[in-house]
């Protein structure tokens, strides 16, 4: 059977969550989730407790929309994980509601907004890595072997060392040190 989670949360211990539990009773949730805790703070027990007990098909309801997320990219993913996932989702004080035309086409402005704030950073990313290399510096792991390093290894290999102890006498990296290794073991 299908389940009408509620969700409030107010951001400081001193605020009441009274008007937004009222709502929701009045609405007739099934369960109510508090937190009383800062928007930006990541982790919040019982927003983290609904979403581990939601099912397709159930709702959420909040009384004000932007009490569900931290800030605007994690309402976007809330509220596409909730389409993904077969959850409805309706916030009292906005009339958002995704078993509507409307609210389904709210939904896939969310997904748009998302899509393209993706995009936007990939493309950021994208042009900050070739003006780096306009610049002549290099990106990611350097090329090739640093030939002092590969020495070392080579010698503490040579007295039977082990990778950990190679790794803490030289503070060169265990990547860096497997990889010479097996550079050792197919020149030998």
């Amino acid at each position: 059977m299908n389940k009408v989670f509620g969700y409030a949360r107010v951001s400081t211990i001193d605020q009441n969550l009274d008007t937004q539990i009222e709502a929701l009773e009045k609405f007739g949730c099934d369960r109510i989730f508090r937190d009383k805790i800062s928007g930006v703070t990541t982790q919040r027990l019982a927003l983290d407790e609904m979403l581990s007990v939601l099912r397709e098909g159930d709702t959420v309801v909040v009384a004000r929309f932007f009490r569900l997320g931290r800030n605007r990219d994690h309402l976007i993913y809330l509220v596409n994980d909730f389409a993904k996932r077969k959850v409805h989702f309706k916030a009292l004080d906005v009339g958002i509601d995704t078993t509507t035309p409307a609210g389904k086409l709210i939904l896939s402005i969310f997904a748009s907004l998302a899509e393209f704030d993706r995009e936007t950073i990939l493309e950021k990313i994208k042009a900050g890595q070739l003006l780096a290399k306009a610049k002549g510096k290099h990106i990611g792991r350097p090329v090739g072997i640093n030939q002092q390093n590969f020495e070392k290894v080579k010698m503490a290999l040579e007295k039977q060392m082990s990778v950990a102890e190679i790794v803490n006498l030289t503070g060169i990296s265990i990547s860096s040190v497997k990889r010479y290794k097996k550079t050792i073991q197919l020149i030998n």
